[in-house]
């Protein structure tokens, strides 16, 4: 398939999933699965647009090598990454310091990521991957670490589903500067066609994939009573009936 076809295959999962998720935004029966449904809902409305514009021909440049550079998926990287990790720390109910410092680490990632991207391929461009690629091993070990020890101990009866949250999200980000290193904009491995096949199938497991599993570990969470925000999930009451005269 063409890249071409992959954008639009992107914008339509991308479409869809903003539907789900405005409708599950819409029939939320407590506000933290109607935060965390709204979230996804922006994630993937900011990723139907992005997919939109380059299947109508936009958001990409051709150097005079020949190399296509894609630049318009760092505009929606820098906006949707930052709603992806307050799904974690929604769930997690995780420390305002610590999404602080996810949302700032992940904004350097993005911006030394798009550097790396639209310099020339030299060892420039390699110098400026390997500083973004440092910053996101520095998120993932604030996930790893700070993050999971904490969630689990603020949620023992839920611990394995954070496990597997924060797991699926380091083994999906860890893809992309893979991706990225073998695309045209990096070592040149890969075409245009096989980058934006890879880059769109990751963006709709991570943005629409992801998005249902956070719901699915929040529903875990609330399912045990240990969700920590400002509305938990209330106990069921019974109205009782006034006796017959």
């Amino acid at each position: 398939m063409t890249a071409t076809t992959w954008y639009w295959i992107g914008t339509a999962a991308m479409a869809l999933g903003s539907v789900l998720f405005g409708v599950g935004a819409a029939k939320a029966d407590h506000r933290p699965r109607e935060i965390l449904y709204t979230l996804n809902f922006f994630i993937c409305l900011v990723a139907f647009a992005l997919y939109l514009t380059m299947a109508m021909g936009y958001g990409a440049y051709v150097s005079a090598d020949g190399t296509r550079t894609t630049w318009v998926r760092y505009a929606t990287w820098f906006l949707t990454t930052p709603l992806l990790l307050l799904d974690l720390t929604l769930v997690a109910s995780s420390r305002n310091v610590l999404a602080a410092q996810l949302i700032g680490a992940n904004a350097f990632m993005i911006g030394t990521g798009f550097i790396a991207t639209v310099l020339p391929e030299d060892a420039t461009a390699i110098t400026w991957y390997l500083v973004s690629c440092g910053a996101y091993l520095a998120i993932a070990y604030m996930l790893l670490g700070p993050y999971r020890r904490s969630a689990v101990a603020a949620h023992p009866q839920s611990a394995g589903a954070f496990r597997r949250l924060v797991g699926v999200h380091v083994f999906l980000w860890t893809m992309y500067p893979l991706v990225w290193i073998l695309s045209p904009e990096g070592l040149d491995v890969v075409g245009d066609a096989w980058e934006a096949g890879l880059f769109t199938v990751l963006d709709v497991v991570a943005k629409v994939g992801f998005g249902f599993l956070a719901l699915s570990t929040l529903s875990t969470v609330m399912r045990n009573r240990e969700f920590l925000g400002d509305e938990a999930v209330p106990e069921r009451t019974t109205v009782p009936r006034r006796p017959l005269a």
